[in-house]
């Protein structure tokens, strides 16, 4: 009963428990206590495949656990389990003639102990060894060495799990790294080629390539403030799309002073936090409205635009963007800023709505704001 009490609660720690250290003790504690045995430790093989460290333990005196190591030797009753893989039993120390007994087992008494191995994964070496000892001699029988090697197997199935839970938190880690780096790299590169641009602006000769090149700088610029969002926010897997267009249409109309424009700029965001497959085209389309307003709406004379997101039921989210200019065409041509505003809400599978009624031109889209 002992025995089936200690498994049965060894079974719930090592499910439950994603603390290796706690577990290799509660091991100790419960199997000595399963056993009846003065002492219990789990000795782990070292990366040598020769050591083995006293890696947690019952019973024994301050300065074992955690620092006493042995040599896994075939003289030794540790080295013959690892290499054999069967149980070793030892009856009485004092009379024990086929293995070495550590120095420190005999100043505490052991008269009498059984170990058994702790395997490792498919294809590793084992995790070390599981051992139990008594003062007094004593004869293990075949339902102890069964009782143990059952122990010693749970043991085994929580180690693996605990380091391929280990492993793919170390993966998890180093991808974010490269992924960070990545980003790091892509906001420095669009950095170069918005530089580029630039240059390449100041050089033209004639108006028209100048109005290219800068509508071309506006939407790397675009990309460029999402990465830098990515980068500096710590999240590489989502961005407040609020935020960023909240910066993005600011810097827009910054960059626009230079025009003498006198344009009144309105915000009511709320927080969206989207991924930035969402968020690159989305703030490509805010960068081509407000860029064709500025070019369009207000022919040199003061004016407003506006920017509205929201967020509607069943994960749907709403983006408004207005103005009060001189509004749409009877019959909109269909230009760049538009053709590609369509394009991009095709692609989020966005509805995108034109209103030109009561002055001003109004633009709303209504997309999904999951992943996509």
């Amino acid at each position: 009963m002992a025995q089936q009490t200690a498994l049965a609660r060894f079974g719930e720690l090592a499910l439950r428990s994603d603390d290796l250290q706690e577990i290799l003790d509660d091991a100790c504690h419960l199997v000595a206590e399963g056993l009846g045995t003065d002492f219990a430790k789990v000795m782990e093989l070292q990366r040598d495949g020769r050591t083995l460290l006293v890696r947690a333990g019952t019973g024994w005196r301050p300065g074992v656990v955690g620092q006493t190591t042995v040599r896994a030797e075939e003289t030794s009753s540790e080295g013959h389990a690892l290499r054999t893989g069967e149980p070793v039993i030892c009856t009485d120390t004092e009379a024990e003639d086929r293995f070495s007994i550590p120095a420190f087992v005999r100043e505490h008494g052991v008269r009498s102990l059984v170990n058994v191995v702790v395997i490792g994964a498919e294809g590793k070496p084992p995790y070390g060894v599981l051992e139990v000892d008594s003062r007094e001699v004593r004869e293990f029988t075949a339902d102890d060495i069964a009782f143990l090697r059952t122990y010693a197997n749970m043991l085994a199935s929580a180690v693996e799990r605990l380091g391929a839970a280990a492993e793919l938190r170390r993966r998890a880690d180093d991808n974010e790294r490269l992924l960070r780096e990545l980003q790091h790299r892509v906001k420095n590169n669009l950095q170069v080629i918005v530089g580029l641009v630039a240059v390449q602006q100041r050089r033209a000769r004639h108006l028209e390539a100048r109005q290219a090149l800068r509508a071309i700088g506006q939407r790397v610029e675009a990309l460029r403030l999402l990465h830098d969002k990515l980068y500096l926010g710590g999240e590489v897997d989502r961005v407040d799309l609020g935020a960023y267009l909240t910066e993005l249409a600011g810097s827009l109309l910054r960059f626009h002073e230079e025009d003498g424009t006198r344009i009144r700029l309105v915000l009511e965001v709320k927080k969206l936090t989207i991924s930035p497959e969402q968020a690159a085209p989305l703030g490509l389309i805010v960068n081509e409205f407000i860029t064709n307003s500025l070019k369009y709406a207000f022919e040199g004379e003061q004016g407003t635009i506006g920017l509205r997101l929201e967020t509607l039921k069943s994960a749907m989210a709403q983006l408004t963007l207005w103005d009060d200019g001189g509004g749409l065409p009877p019959e909109p041509l269909g230009g760049t800023g538009m053709r590609m505003i369509e394009g991009l809400a095709r692609q989020l599978s966005a509805t995108a709505h034109w209103d030109g009624t009561g002055g001003g031109t109004r633009l709303t889209l209504t997309l999904r704001h999951g992943r996509v």
